[in-house]
């Protein structure tokens, strides 16, 4: 009798802790969501920033999506998309043309949204003084330009492309000297007062400083070349890889995070408007970018 008893209570007492245990996993939070954010998008940017962007991004997802994140921003383009590839992150963000390097290489990557601002795609810019009698960026060589700090990443690259387009190993083999105003409206008056002969600068900064000084642009300055568009920076995945209840009330909340004030807040300090799912048409975009800017080469 005793040990029929014995046993009937060990049974019992097993039952009891697995269904503990299954309740106990039914119950449990989803493991916090693993996010990169590229490096490049944080270049010069002041010491402490990168910690403001991810821990500002962190609260935005907990709020808009009840989601859970850990987020780093320590990461380049290619470490981050071999980590989606091999399933160690669930998320990357990255800008256009460093996705469409990524894809090229993991295929199976997916755009799942974008960060836009008020253009639906960027360009990059090289603005010279009116009197200057450069005709392409080639007339600019041994002279000074203004890259102020905090340029966008698609910015250095059309510098870069064109410098070695011109035989030039980098930019600062190229021009005699490069500034690094705190502003992209000072180095646009840096321009205006021929102080440097050039500025690079993206559409967002040669928009504003036209509504904020419009007769010193008129009067002093001109497009010396332009980019070709830019698609905006992407949210991506692999798909498959993250539980598709999850992956719903990720996009779902994002879509709607520009709607609540910490949202807000993180947009504005990002330069951007509101996430948007990926259009349809974003692969397009991608394969010109790839014709006109293909991946560096492995070192």
């Amino acid at each position: 009798m005793f040990p029929n008893r014995g046993l009937a209570h060990l049974v019992a007492a097993i039952v009891f802790v697995v269904a503990g245990a299954a309740t106990s996993q039914l119950n449990a939070q989803p493991a916090p969501l693993r996010i990169a954010i590229a490096k490049t998008f944080l270049t010069e940017q002041p010491k402490g920033a990168a910690e403001i962007a991810t821990d500002d991004f962190k609260t935005v997802l907990k709020k808009a999506t009840d989601l859970d994140g850990a987020i780093t921003s320590k990461l380049n383009a290619t470490e981050i998309a071999d980590k989606l590839a091999g399933s160690q992150l669930d998320f990357g963000i990255f800008h256009a043309h460093e996705f469409a390097w990524a894809q090229k290489k993991h295929p199976k990557l997916a755009p799942l949204m974008i960060a836009v601002d008020r253009f639906d795609v960027e360009h990059a810019y090289i603005i010279v003084h009116k009197n200057d009698k450069a005709k392409t960026l080639a007339d600019l060589r041994g002279k000074k330009i203004d890259v102020p700090l905090g340029t966008k990443e698609h910015c250095r690259l059309l510098l870069r492309k064109r410098c070695a387009d011109l035989g030039a190993k980098s930019p600062a083999d190229f021009f005699s000297v490069i500034e690094k105003s705190s502003t992209k409206k000072i180095a646009l008056d840096n321009v205006a007062q021929e102080k440097v002969a050039a500025a690079l600068v993206d559409r967002l900064g040669l928009e504003f400083y036209k509504d904020v000084r419009g007769p010193v642009y008129e009067k002093n300055l001109r497009v010396l070349e332009q980019s070709g568009d830019f698609p905006p920076a992407v949210l991506a995945y692999l798909p498959g890889a993250i539980d598709a209840k999850v992956l719903d009330q990720f996009k779902t909340g994002l879509l709607k995070a520009h709607t609540i004030p910490e949202g807000k807040d993180m947009m504005k300090s990002w330069n951007i408007d509101e996430f948007r799912a990926a259009p349809s048409d974003y692969a397009k975009g991608l394969a010109e970018l790839l014709k006109s800017y293909p991946p560096p080469m492995a070192k």
